[in-house]
């Protein structure tokens, strides 16, 4: 049986530290002219504590990532861009995949966790596995450099996400995708339901932003999967 408790305040901390996070970001953005990234928040210092709560391998049960990662049918040499990699859950799975001759960017604007993410990719000894700072509002890709662009349990906490995604169009390689997969809204496994977003507003506004749907997967019973091409 699951341990609801325990889900629910893994969900609790993560859903605080996001917000925070991005509350913080924003105000310093505001603060600065030009492209300056983020500094790291002292109160987030004890980075031990946030990778128990976002590496507990309880959440394998439920969020399957090797199966995600192998319905997502990566190709050697593709290039992946995980945004808000967080931890690098996903993004160490994708540089494995993707081989040397590909790249996965584990892009948070959290410091951080990027330089944990260094770390975990010294320690995996993937050349490939490249953790950077990015803004709230901009992903920071360049034009046609990425053949997927990956978001899980990230998507919902994103603003201005039309405006978004029409700059990450323009870093998609022809053929490119972007894969979307976060919580079902009408259910009280994850996050509170004010703070989910339900598949249809995802669609609609990818739409908007000029992607189609390509696939919706059905392997999660949690969260949906989308995968869109422009």
């Amino acid at each position: 049986m699951r341990d609801s408790s325990n889900k629910r305040k893994w969900y609790a901390a993560g859903l605080l530290l996001l917000v925070v996070l991005s509350s913080s970001c924003n105000h310093q953005q505001a603060g600065h002219s030009g492209h300056s990234a983020p500094t790291a928040q002292h109160r987030f210092d004890d980075i031990d504590h946030w990778v128990k709560m976002f590496e507990d391998p309880a959440r394998d049960e439920w969020q399957k990532p090797d199966e995600v990662v192998r319905a997502m049918n990566l190709r050697p040499g593709d290039v992946i861009a995980d945004i808000g990699a967080g931890t690098g859950y996903f993004t160490r799975r994708f540089a494995a995949a993707v081989g040397p001759d590909g790249k996965a960017l584990g892009l948070d604007i959290e410091p951080s966790m990027v330089m944990y993410m260094y770390q975990d990719a010294e320690k995996l000894g993937f050349r490939n596995y490249e953790p950077r700072v990015v803004r709230t509002d901009d992903a920071e890709l360049s034009p046609r450099s990425v053949d997927v662009v990956f978001l899980c349990n990230t998507y919902h906490h994103l603003e201005n996400r039309i405006s978004y995604f029409s700059k990450v169009a323009g870093a998609l390689k022809p053929g490119g995708r972007v894969i979307v997969v976060d919580f079902f809204k009408d259910t009280d496994f994850g996050p509170p339901r004010e703070h989910k977003l339900g598949k249809e507003v995802v669609l609609e506004e990818m739409a908007q932003a000029g992607y189609r749907l390509m696939r919706d997967h059905d392997m999660l019973t949690e969260q949906y999967f989308l995968e869109f091409g422009k």
